[in-house]
């Protein structure tokens, strides 16, 4: 029978066709009879290798799928569409020609060059390159134009070309539901943005934000209008009036390689516990200055989001001269924005919300370093950043400064213990200790969340301005993208359901008359009592599980409630200079506060939160992807060595997946590692339905123990066995 599908290579060779509906994206489970057993249920087939030879990764695809005693597998494949439009991989000297051999991640086989690549590619065996794909008569991909490189294989360069071009093109413009019309693109233009975007920053460069205009008038006509009509045509200028908070005291905390100051915080408070401390957080105004659907608003719309790549240079949403210079909250410059302004009481409480168009003047620039040296009771280094701001302002002393800081920790202090006393997942995860980064020039391993209480204490202050910012939107009847999180994962909770069974834990919250808003707090008080019995590996396997059933948050118009934050309603306010979805809700907000009609509707926002949910997902996917193959290079290069921690996040009848919580890294120990058994001999677990625990050895989710790394495999990735001493504990 013949169906839909799209494809997916592995490592080894062969693919995988996930089979889809008529919408060419939704999973579609299908039942195929056999002449010889029972029918097959499935929504995945397998591909042989010759069959997966010339395919690329997201091929649509018509399949004759057949059923056999193994499952669901292709006979025939005919090509439909290929939304991948470029390839990364290893130029290699085929017999008597140059070839690209893929990343395995997009395709298997080689990729034959197009005659006018070839000169470009000569010399470069071995190197990675980035090429334009196009299809031969044959349907199999060939390589049209060198996009980027060749790099050094296994440099830090490489590295971010790779993961760029894998992961971004998870989510080029014909993979998202509802495509690029769907939030307000044309299709056309937004392929030539995604694929000029792809190709500069995996080539190492900042985007192609530069240089376009913020204005939907073109900049020849703004030149030749008088400058009385000029201010007119800019965006929202005559709509909203700014007061003048520039006699507040008011300062930036960034890290110090940031270009990008979207926030600036003030805060002033008596010293009295009793007392409220008067908090304001200012966000720079960035829907003042770039006009909807104007060339800026409609690349920043396209991208999603500025990327941080670890390796080279971030690639900015707006143009550099707004991001980094007209918008940014530099020390000492007059800026436009929209402030947040609340009480936080002595019992964490928000009180007096009020929202405004101001104008401001950060009076410094400091570090999370500085601050953290001040939570410890050194002022020092804050003084001395108030004194070496290059911008400093001329109207706060440090001792003022010193004040408003003290004020701002104060408030987020008190946020804190509103903060704790919600139900959520937040204290279950642990964050990496150790992180991979280009410093002079060189991979090494630096320390990771060293200023962690800073940046926590200022992150409390931008949760409760989003908050504040999404209740106002939402008791208006205001449209706005508002970010919500399911927080357990109702497709998950199988798992979570086996785990509460197994350890004999109460959860009512699970049955099917159970109340599933009460299941996070019913889990975390299990986790609680486990702890206070002695019960560790219980409470191990319980964390592991729970952590794992998370849901993904995401963009949605419906205020919902987001778990995760235990928050009624939540939106994304504090960061319009880097991400689409806080230039929205300004729109949206500024649009409010001047009583005019929002820009955007309710319908236009669902298409364009399902734009920006696989968008801003594809990015995530890369910095995780460069992340891992940096941590390859390191470790391979013996800059970390000795044994790990690892804790057991899963396990199936190959092996034992694990998780290295101080890197922040996956793995996989197989079954004869696990099992200790001699080279050359095969093994297998025996695991629970749930891969959950085991009866061949001490194995259970949750448990801890150490690891070595030994290599690398084919695939690049870290191979792990059991360290010197051994079995985990149980």
């Amino acid at each position: 029978m013949e169906f839909l599908a799209r494809f997916r290579p592995h490592q080894r060779g062969f693919g995988f066709l996930h089979l889809v509906g008529d919408d060419l994206l939704t999973a579609n489970e299908v039942t195929i009879a056999r002449d010889d057993g029972p029918a097959v249920i499935g929504d995945r087939a397998f591909v042989p290798p010759p069959l997966a030879r010339g395919l690329v990764a997201d091929d649509l695809v018509m399949a004759d799928i057949q059923a056999d005693d193994r499952g669901l597998s292709a006979a025939t494949i005919t090509i439909r569409a290929r939304p991948r439009t470029m390839l990364v991989g290893t130029v290699v000297e085929g017999p008597g020609r140059l070839v690209l051999d893929p990343d395995r991640a997009l395709a298997t086989g080689w990729v034959d060059l197009d005659p006018a690549v070839v000169p470009q590619l000569r010399g470069a065996a071995g190197r990675i390159a980035v090429v334009l794909r196009s299809t031969g008569e044959d349907g199999r991909p060939v390589a049209r134009a060198l996009v980027a490189g060749p790099f050094v294989a296994g440099s830090p360069q490489a590295v971010r070309a790779t993961a760029t071009v894998v992961a971004c093109e998870r989510a080029a413009v014909d993979l998202i539901p509802g495509g690029p019309e769907g939030a307000g693109l044309e299709p056309t233009d937004a392929s030539i943005t995604h694929a000029r975007f792809v190709g500069i920053v995996a080539g190492g460069g900042r985007g192609a934000a530069a240089g376009l205009s913020p204005s939907v008038t073109p900049l020849s006509d703004l030149a030749n209008t008088d400058a009385a009509d000029t201010e007119d045509k800019l965006p929202n200028r005559s709509a909203l009036m700014h007061l003048d908070r520039t006699a507040e005291v008011c300062v930036t905390v960034d890290s110090p390689s940031a270009r990008d100051l979207d926030d600036a915080v003030g805060a002033a408070w008596s010293g009295d516990h009793a007392d409220p401390v008067k908090v304001q957080v200012h966000i720079a105004d960035a829907a003042g200055a770039v006009e909807f659907n104007s060339p800026a608003d409609l690349y920043a719309r396209t991208v999603a989001s500025t990327t941080y790549p670890t390796i080279g240079s971030n690639a900015p949403m707006l143009d550099p001269e707004l991001s980094e210079s007209s918008l940014s909250l530099i020390a000492g410059q007059r800026r436009h924005v929209v402030s947040v302004r609340f009480d936080v009481t002595s019992t964490g409480a928000i009180e007096n919300v009020a929202i405004e168009a101001a104008t401001i003047v950060s009076d410094a620039r400091l570090s999370y370093q500085s601050v953290e040296h001040l939570l410890d009771g050194d002022d020092a280094a804050v003084r001395a950043e108030v004194t070496t701001s290059a911008h400093q302002s001329d109207q706060a002393t440090s001792d003022d400064i010193l004040a408003t800081v003290t004020a701002a920790i104060e408030a987020a202090r008190r946020l804190g213990i509103d903060r704790d006393a919600r139900m959520t997942f937040d204290e279950l995860f642990s964050s990496a200790e150790w992180e991979p980064a280009l410093v002079d020039g060189k991979l090494t391993v630096i320390a990771a969340e060293s200023e962690a209480r800073a940046y926590r204490l200022i992150e409390r202050l931008m949760v409760a301005a989003n908050e504040a910012v999404a209740a106002f939107l939402a008791s208006q009847g205001i449209p706005a993208l508002y970010r919500v999180h399911a927080g357990l994962d109702p497709d998950r909770l199988e798992r979570l359901q086996a785990a509460v069974t197994h350890l004999d834990i109460e959860a009512p919250g699970l049955a099917p008359e159970g109340d599933p808003a009460g299941l996070m707090g019913e889990v975390l008080a299990a986790i609680d009592q486990l702890a206070a019995d002695g019960n560790t590996d219980a409470r191990d396997l319980l964390v592991a599980v729970a952590t794992g059933t998370m849901a993904r948050a995401s963009y949605d118009p419906d205020p919902s409630h987001h778990r995760g934050l235990a928050s009624a309603a939540y939106t994304h306010f504090t960061s319009p200079i880097r991400r689409y979805a806080d230039l929205t809700v300004h729109r949206q907000l500024r649009a409010a506060l001047a009583g005019e009609p929002p820009p955007w509707s309710a319908a236009q926002l669902a298409g364009l939160a399902v734009w920006l949910d696989h968008r801003t997902g594809a990015l995530s996917l890369m910095q995780a992807t460069e992340r891992r193959a940096l941590w390859a290079l390191l470790l391979d290069r013996g800059h970390i060595d000795g044994d790990h921690t690892a804790v057991v996040t899963g396990l199936t009848t190959n092996g034992v997946r694990i998780r290295l919580p101080a890197l922040g890294l996956g793995g996989f120990i197989t079954a004869e590692r696990a099992l200790g058994l001699p080279a050359g001999q095969r093994g297998t677990l025996t695991v629970d339905d749930h891969g959950l625990t085991t009866t061949s050895g001490p194995w259970n989710v949750g448990t801890m123990f150490d690891v070595r790394f030994v290599g690398l495999d084919e695939a690049d990735r870290p191979i792990w066995r059991l360290a010197q001493d051994g079995t985990p504990s149980s």
